[in-house]
């Protein structure tokens, strides 16, 4: 395989830059390094360009066409809204065109829009109401006769017990709830003072049982110390009964 030099295609990518950055001031067009970065920045400020033409060029036009407008006796507001009403389309770049070369065109054109009547309402049509269908014919139902004596007993009973009134029935529900609530307290107090019963008899036998092991204790001192006494003496008593054996 060949050797493969890529001198070629570096010479020729540095002439493509070097060329685009010929009108640069200073190493930007001598010095690829300097051209390249220049080229990259001229290609961003190039797309922020076109953006900001289109908007520059609308407010142009928007300034031509309102002189105009206010040579004429009107506001660029106005135009525009007497145009859209009258419905006339004309882009603001061809309006502007028109004002400067042709004024009597322009004149035209106002007068066209100003003097249009605005197009009446479209209006909506209107719904046929529903027909309501007519009632169906009830069955009748025959009656069931009751016997005279049971609806005479029934007046006789609603008379005997009178109707008790709203503020009556309230208190009564009122109480009903209550009572349980009373019934669930006693049952909490029985069981507090159980509980305090149950606490005090416990630390009664506590401290009993804490007594007697301090007793004791004293109880095994006292004999442990008579011990000890009773050995002391012992000792001493030996000692005395082998010094007299000597000096005899």
């Amino acid at each position: 395989m060949p050797r493969v030099r890529k001198g070629a295609a570096r010479s020729r990518k540095h002439k493509k830059i070097l060329k685009a950055t010929r009108g640069q001031i200073g190493a930007a067009s001598r010095h690829y390094r300097v051209a390249r970065e220049a080229y990259i920045r001229a290609g961003q400020y190039a797309t922020i360009g076109r953006k900001l033409k289109k908007r520059d060029f609308r407010r142009l036009w928007i300034t031509r066409i309102s002189a105009a407008c206010r040579q004429r006796g009107l506001t660029y507001s106005r135009f525009i809204n007497a145009l859209s009403t009258s419905g006339i389309s004309i882009n603001r770049k061809s309006l502007a065109d028109i004002a400067i070369s042709d004024p009597d065109a322009f004149d035209k054109i106002v007068a066209a829009a100003t003097t249009a009547k605005k197009p009446a309402a479209t209006e909506a049509p209107i719904k046929p109401e529903p027909v309501p269908a007519p009632p169906e014919a009830k069955k009748e139902t025959p009656e069931k006769k009751t016997p005279a004596k049971k609806a005479e007993k029934k007046p006789a009973a609603e008379k005997a017990a009178p109707e008790e009134t709203p503020a009556k029935e309230v208190k009564k529900t009122a109480a009903e709830k209550a009572a349980p609530a009373k019934a669930v307290k006693k049952t909490a107090t029985k069981k507090t003072a159980a509980k305090k019963e149950l606490t005090g008899a416990k630390a009664d036998e506590k401290t009993v049982a804490k007594k007697t092991a301090a007793k004791k204790t004293l109880k095994k001192k006292a004999a442990s110390a008579k011990t000890t006494k009773k050995t002391v003496v012992k000792k001493t008593t030996k000692k005395k009964t082998t010094a007299t054996k000597k000096s005899d």
